[in-house]
């Protein structure tokens, strides 16, 4: 196997030592980051969170009001009362969940109407759209005769009439009056996304799925915001810790003081020794994971806080979670951090989130959300209120490099970094840059550095500007999109790791 790099690009990890300490505690300056009866954590969809008292994955299911639903994420639900629902497919009018009929259904009172071709009037009273036409209380009205007096109901008047004239500025048309029910944006279109909710990057940040108020000093760590003149404060990979000794630097995910004790301020380590977790290791003859250390004789990747053999067949990590697959018959794959091995479930995954669902009859993945043909249609990931029967869809979903591997040993892969993306007419044209080739063929070694690659815009995957992601030069000498991004250190030095030992 040749290795080949257009950049002065050295892998030299031999085993990725992060160490973080648990939370003291952190800042909890949500605004509106509660789903309407959500009541499950949110932190994160790889670990467990309680529902109740009956813990979950926010991955696999939802949390409403105290009762779990199986098979839905929480990363893509809303709540009906306790019971979770999809709000693309389905709306949830007065407590009832009803299967959504157009992308412009809405709820008046406990029945569904179209908003282009009817209006709801008050709480719960459905009137075909007339030109001209306005709500007035529970009635509507013809706005070139009358008005819409408060008096102190609402009340149709005669134009002449004197409340008329007074009401003439107040008379605006609009389909909802003060009564009718709220409706949440569903997230599509150019609505900022955070977690499940919408909201105005002007007043408003996005921390990993949480919202915060937004300011010039704020700032993001992970899931927590922490203001820069905050004292005691260190973000350190991700991690908030408080109440840190002044003038703390984090180095290796590891926190080191003025007095220059490590691993969470708790232990001295030796010559040659490193942090892990709240205690110090070799990394000659041990390996960390998550804090955890193990003997390097059981492993050499973590899984979470887990060492495994990739050699073994029968152990699959996803996201962070080992499974044992060795009382499971038949293909298994990941789906994020759960395990996929029932045809009758699809996973759909975006390079953000990757959600398991129920498969159903002309329904398809764009991106993470699972949507019926007949009210949407899909574009580089992306949701449109605009069916298309006859639109190309993409047959195959982009994975975690991990799921690739060993997979790609065999064929001529390498990574390639978007530079920049333009769009002409129904094609993606992305410039690459080629930082790292991993060649099993000699005869097909990739000399220039700059690659022009063409894609269907609306059947391929997005891809972001600045991102590396593995790509495969077909028979045809065509780059073909793999992977999801991928992380220039630990990604490139376990499929060089793999790969190697499966020529050798």
């Amino acid at each position: 196997m040749e290795i080949y790099t257009s950049v002065a690009y050295v892998v030299t990890v031999l085993c990725s030592v992060a160490t973080s300490s648990a939370k003291e505690s952190v800042h909890r300056a949500r605004e509106s980051h509660s789903n309407a009866g959500f009541n499950g954590q949110m932190e994160g969809s790889h670990h467990l969170h309680w529902c109740g008292n009956v813990s979950y994955k926010v991955s696999g299911s939802s949390c409403c009001n105290g009762n779990i639903t199986l098979g839905l994420s929480q990363l893509v639900a809303d709540c009906c009362g306790s019971v979770a629902y999809n709000p693309l497919n389905e709306i949830c009018c007065n407590g009832s969940i009803l299967t959504r009929s157009s992308t412009y259904a809405k709820c008046c009172g406990k029945d569904m109407y179209l908003t282009t071709t009817h209006v709801c009037c008050g709480k719960n009273n459905i009137f075909q759209w007339k030109e001209n036409h306005s709500c007035c209380g529970e009635k509507t009205y013809d706005e070139t005769i009358h008005c819409c007096c408060s008096n102190p109901t609402p009340v149709v008047k005669h134009k002449n009439e004197t409340c008329c004239l007074k009401a003439k500025d107040h008379d605006k048309k609009t389909e909802h009056q003060p009564g009718s029910p709220p409706t949440r944006p569903l997230p599509i279109l150019s609505d900022l996304i955070c977690g499940s909710e919408t909201y105005n990057p002007h007043k408003q940040m996005c921390c990993s799925g949480n919202l915060y108020k937004a300011s010039a000093l704020t700032k993001c760590c992970g899931g927590d915001a922490y203001t820069l003149s905050d004292d005691n404060v260190l973000c350190c990979n991700g991690i908030l810790h408080l109440n840190v000794p002044e003038q703390s630097e984090c180095v290796g995910g590891v926190i080191y003081t003025p007095a220059n004790t490590t691993c969470q301020m708790s232990t001295r380590p030796r010559l040659g020794e490193h942090c892990c977790g709240g205690q110090t290791f070799n990394p000659r003859t041990h390996i960390c994971c998550n804090g955890h250390s193990h003997n390097k004789m059981n492993g050499h990747f973590c899984c979470g806080s887990e060492v495994y053999d990739h050699h073994n067949q029968f152990l699959k990590c996803c996201s962070g979670h080992l499974y044992n697959l060795t009382h499971l018959s038949g293909k298994a794959e990941c789906c994020g951090n759960l395990l996929l091995q029932n045809n009758k479930k699809i996973c759909c995954s975006s390079s953000t989130n990757s959600i398991m669902y129920e498969t159903k009859p002309n329904h398809h993945c764009c991106g993470h959300y699972y949507y019926n043909t007949s009210l949407w249609s899909c574009c580089a990931e992306r949701l449109k209120p605009t069916p298309k029967p006859n639109s190309l869809r993409a047959e195959y979903r982009l994975k975690p490099l991990r799921d690739l591997i060993p997979e790609m040993c065999n064929k001529t892969v390498f990574f390639g970094k978007v530079e920049s993306v333009a769009l002409e007419n129904d094609m993606r044209h992305v410039l690459l840059k080629v930082v790292w080739q991993v060649n099993m063929k000699s005869e097909k070694v990739i000399k220039d550095p700059w690659l022009h690659v063409s894609l269907d815009h609306c059947s391929f995957p997005a891809t972001d500007n600045g991102k590396t992601y593995l790509w495969e030069k077909n028979h045809n000498g065509k780059p073909v999109l793999l992977s999801q991004p991928v992380d220039l250190t630990a990604d490139i030095y376990m499929l060089y790791y793999v790969c190697y030992q499966k020529k050798g």
